[in-house]
C-alpha cells in the first residue's frame, strides 16, 4: 500500500495509513483486552502525578533528539568536526549524565528504577532488542533502496520484493510462540535468532548488480526467520524473570532499546553508505557523487549517462552492502545479550 501511494499519489498518504489501522487495534483492545483490577489507592491526586518521573524525561527526550541529529547531520550536512556536531555530542553526555543520577537519586519512583534495570535478564534482553531492532530496521529501510536503484523496481514492486523477508517473521514469529509453549523454555530460540539473522544478512551483503531473485528470496526468508523467531522472546523473559509490579517498566524498557536501536543506527548506516559510495564513484570522473547521492531511491536508468552507468551502478551497489554490513554486525552482537538472560521455563 505505502509502495501505491509513493507511485501514484504521495509519500505523505503514507503516514495516514497508520489512522484506520490504529482505529481498529484500539477498538480490539477496548473491547477484548482484559486488565486485572486494581486495589484502590491511598495517594492522594497530587501525590499520584508527583510518580510521573516529569524530571528524568526533561533531560531524557532532548539528550535523544540531541543524539539523533548529530548521527544525521555527522558526515553529511556537516563534517564530524564541526562545531554543531561536537556540540550535540556534549549536551547528550551532559543530559544522559544528569538523566542516570536522577533515577539514582528517585530510586523506586524513578522512570527506570535501578533495581530493575540492574536485573540480569533486563538489560540482557534489551541488549538483544537493541541488536535486532538495528539489524532489522537498518535492512528494511535499505533494502527496497537496492531493489530500486539496483534492479530498478518501482516502489510498489520493491515492496512486492520485500515480502520473502516479511512473511518468515511473522510466520516464525507464530512458530516460535508455539514451540516456546510447548517445551516451555525460550531461550534457545533467541540463540537461534541471532544466528539466523547474522546469517542471513551476511549473505544479503554478498549481492551484486546481477544477483538473482533466487538468492535475494531465499537470503531474505533467512533472515526473516531470526527475527521472527527472536522478536518476542526477550518480552517473555522479562515478564518470567521479573515479579508483576515490575514487568510494565521492564517490558517498556525492552520495546524502547529495539525502537531506540532502530532509530540510531538507521542514521548510523546511512553514514556508513554515503561515505562508501561517495568513495566508490570518486574513482568516476565524468560523475558528480553529489548528484549521484541526492537521486535517492530511483531507478539510475535514465538518469545517469550510459557509458557510466554499470560503474555507477556498482559504486551503489557498494554503498548499499557497506550498510548492510552494520545490520550484519549487530546482528551477530545480539549473541552477546542472551549470554546475560537466566534460562527458566515458562511452565514452572
Amino acid at each position: 500500500m505505502g509502495g501505491a501511494f509513493i507511485d501514484h499519489i504521495s509519500w505523505r498518504w503514507c503516514f495516514f495509513i497508520n489512522l484506520p489501522i490504529g482505529a481498529v487495534t484500539f477498538i480490539f483492545l477496548l473491547c477484548f483486552l482484559y486488565s486485572p483490577p486494581k486495589a484502590r489507592s491511598s495517594l492522594s491526586p497530587w501525590e499520584q502525578i508527583q510518580q510521573f518521573d516529569v524530571i528524568s524525561t526533561i533531560f531524557f527526550i532532548p539528550s535523544i533528539i540531541c543524539l539523533l541529529l548529530a548521527l544525521q547531520w555527522g558526515g553529511s550536512a556537516y563534517e564530524w568536526g564541526d562545531g554543531r556536531i561536537i556540540a550535540l555530542f556534549v549536551v547528550l553526555g551532559v543530559l544522559m549524565i544528569t538523566f542516570v543520577s536522577v533515577q539514582l537519586w528517585r530510586q523506586a519512583n524513578a522512570t527506570l528504577p535501578p533495581r530493575i534495570f540492574a536485573n540480569r535478564n533486563v538489560w540482557g534482553s534489551s541488549s538483544f532488542t537493541f541488536c535486532l531492532g538495528v539489524s532489522f530496521f537498518a535492512l528494511v529501510y535499505y533494502l527496497p533502496i537496492w531493489f530500486q536503484t539496483i534492479k530498478g523496481a518501482t516502489a510498489v514492486k520493491s515492496g512486492i520484493m520485500n515480502l520473502p523477508m516479511l512473511l518468515a517473521q511473522v510466520i516464525l514469529s507464530i512458530v516460535a510462540g508455539a514451540c516456546v509453549t510447548q517445551f516451555g523454555y525460550y531461550t534457545p530460540f533467541m540463540v537461534i535468532s541471532s544466528v539466523l539473522m547474522a546469517v542471513g544478512v551476511g549473505l544479503l551483503s554478498t549481492f551484486q548488480p546481477n544477483t538473482g531473485s533466487g538468492k535475494w528470496i531465499g537470503y531474505q526468508i533467512i533472515f526473516g526467520a531470526g527475527v521472527g523467531t527472536g522478536m518476542q522472546q526477550a518480552l517473555i523473559a522479562v515478564q518470567r524473570a521479573l515479579p508483576p509490579a515490575d514487568v510494565p517498566i521492564a517490558t517498556a524498557t525492552v520495546m524502547f532499546s529495539q525502537t531506540l536501536g532502530g532509530a540510531v543506527f538507521v542514521s548510523v548506516a546511512q553514514n556508513v553508505f554515503t561515505n562508501a559510495l561517495l568513495h566508490s564513484l570518486s574513482g568516476i570522473a565524468t560523475v558528480d557523487p553529489q548528484q549521484v547521492v541526492n537521486i535517492g531511491a530511483t531507478p539510475l536508468n535514465g538518469l545517469i549517462p550510459a557509458d557510466v552507468l554499470s560503474h555507477v551502478v556498482s559504486a551503489y551497489n557498494d554503498g548499499l552492502v557497506a550498510a548492510f554490513y552494520v545490520s550484519t554486525a549487530m546482528g551477530a552482537l545480539s549473541l552477546f545479550g542472551i549470554l546475560f538472560v537466566q534460562w527458566k521455563s515458562v511452565k514452572s
